[in-house]
């Protein structure tokens, strides 16, 4: 596997003055940078989350209906900007100064160009959502595209040294001065503007502080040849993401045109729930493992053991996290939003049980891109946003349980094409793949299983609080207690895998099988 997968890598002779070096991996480091990427989206989600409660109280559905049709669209544009050079910059063995001016310079110029788009396309945006205030909300959130550019290829830079510590401080710094800003302005009656500016604020005070606080800065460059090396690992790379990106949001959109902003809203709602407690959980697993992977690729046994190590260990996370979210989500949906969005709390059920194929394909992603194989994340995603057109033009969006019955059935899909295709580029068996999360995913029945009986016979009118002070932790140590049981060096790895990012173990050369 190792031939063919440097094959797929690529390397470009240059002088060792003029390459970048790329600082070694070990425990601790993975187990730090493990550490503030998770603290950097446990902040970001728990900001995020904070003023979501508090815009339910003062937004209507319609409110949140109109900002996530127009925020659809300008994140899928911002992700082309912040991603086109981003796996490249990371992925790449060999990389040189002018790699990254010239992804710096090129990347500004795509902003400009999007955003122009964005003024020139606002007035049919207008007209399609049937709203004439699309138009100007489009407008003035377009200008996260440039903001987003001059920092974009700082962040890749930061991830590649797996220097993660400014960027959290960056994002958690101007995710709570954006959102202090915005709940001040819906409180004060500017109703959807206050996101607005919110998602402007975010993305400028983040870009300033990672500017401000690191030393190697872009220039305005371009080379040729730098170009065409980054392209042609980038464009495939960030065509994968934007498809999966685009999917959600293209789905939002569709399903609220056809069912309007009020529906919308809803399904925002329940989506946004989810997604900011998996930003905690999850996106400092797989920021982390692409420049970890990037470093073993070349000895395959490492990397298998690594792969597998690390599939325990999320799983075993994951699964606790959301399979709990999902038992008690009816108590979680009205302590956070009230009792009038009581009505997304099933939906926010069956987004929460994804789980047990998200987790699964966590990892797979950055290990695909790690070993040179974007194509078929490409094709992936391809096909699952394929089966979201096709089911929603043929089949219709009538309501939204089947709109997430759509999307729910999206997630299996998909998770089947990637174990196919992940089995194929690496050559592992489905007893290596699957038999890491067989453990965790009775323990996850198990905690389902008994919060479901015990609030069967809860009495009827205690309210949500008193209900999730019961089940949460009984699921939670229905949980714990079958892992411990079934197989405790999960928890003993985990354990030591914490030490590590706090510290508390020494820190030593260790295989990558441990370090993931």
């Amino acid at each position: 596997m190792s031939r063919a997968r440097n094959a797929l890598i690529g390397t470009t002779p240059m002088s060792a003055s003029a390459a970048v070096a790329t600082p070694p991996v070990n425990r601790a480091a993975v187990a730090r940078s493990a550490m503030w990427s998770a603290a950097e989206n446990g902040g970001l989600a728990l900001i995020s989350f904070s003023s979501l409660i508090v815009y339910s109280r003062f937004l209507s559905v319609s409110d949140f209906g109109l900002f996530s049709i127009a925020l659809a669209v300008i994140e899928l544009m911002t992700m082309l900007v912040a991603m086109l050079f981003h796996d490249a910059l990371v992925q790449r063995e060999d990389i040189t100064e002018l790699h990254y001016d010239t992804a710096f310079t090129v990347t500004l110029g795509l902003s400009a160009l999007l955003m122009a788009l964005c003024w020139v396309m606002a007035p049919t945006f207008a007209l399609s959502a049937g709203n004439p205030v699309a138009g100007p909300v489009l407008l003035w959130t377009s200008l996260c595209l440039p903001l987003t550019a001059v920092s974009a290829t700082i962040v890749a830079r930061q991830r590649r040294n797996l220097a993660f510590r400014t960027l959290a401080v960056r994002s958690i710094v101007g995710r709570s001065l954006g959102a202090v800003a915005g709940i001040a302005l819906v409180v004060f009656g500017a109703a959807f503007w206050g996101l607005v500016v919110q998602q402007v604020l975010v993305v400028l005070m983040g870009s300033l502080v990672l500017w401000v606080t690191c030393d190697q800065h872009p220039k305005l460059r371009f080379g040729w040849r730098e170009c065409r090396e980054l392209l042609a690992f980038g464009t495939l790379s960030v065509a994968s993401l934007v498809v999966n990106f685009s999917t959600k949001r293209t789905f939002i959109v569709l399903a609220g045109v056809g069912l309007g902003t009020h529906a919308a809203g809803l399904l925002n709602l329940s989506f946004r729930t989810i997604d900011t407690f998996w930003a905690l959980a999850s996106t400092a697993i797989s920021q982390v493992a692409l420049p970890v992977m990037v470093s073993i690729r070349g000895d395959d046994a490492r990397f298998a053991r690594a792969f597998q190590a690390a599939s325990a260990v999320a799983c075993v996370v994951l699964y606790f996290c959301f399979v709990l979210i999902g038992s008690i989500s009816a108590e979680l949906v009205e302590l956070l939003f009230g009792r009038q969005w009581i009505s997304i709390a099933p939906f926010v059920t069956l987004l929460s049980l994804q789980v047990i194929i998200q987790a699964r394909r966590l990892l797979m992603s950055p290990v695909m891109t790690a070993i040179g194989r974007p194509r078929d994340l490409l094709l992936c995603n391809l096909a699952e946003l394929i089966f979201i057109l096709g089911a929603v033009t043929l089949l219709g969006v009538p309501s939204l349980p089947w709109a997430i019955g759509i999307w729910v059935v999206r997630e299996g899909l998909g998770g089947a094409i990637l174990l196919w295709l992940f089995r194929r580029a690496t050559g592992l068996g489905a007893r290596a793949l699957l038999g890491s999360s067989v453990v965790p995913l009775i323990g996850a029945v198990a905690l389902y299983a008994v919060v479901w009986a015990v609030r069967a016979n809860l009495v009827a009118d205690w309210g949500p609080l008193a209900r999730a002070a019961v089940l949460a932790p009984l699921g939670a140590a229905v949980y714990l207690t079958c892992v411990f049981v079934l197989d405790r060096r999960l928890l003993a790895e985990l354990f030591s895998f914490a030490r590590a990012a706090l510290k508390l173990e020494r820190a030593r050369p260790a295989p990558m099988e441990a370090e993931a």
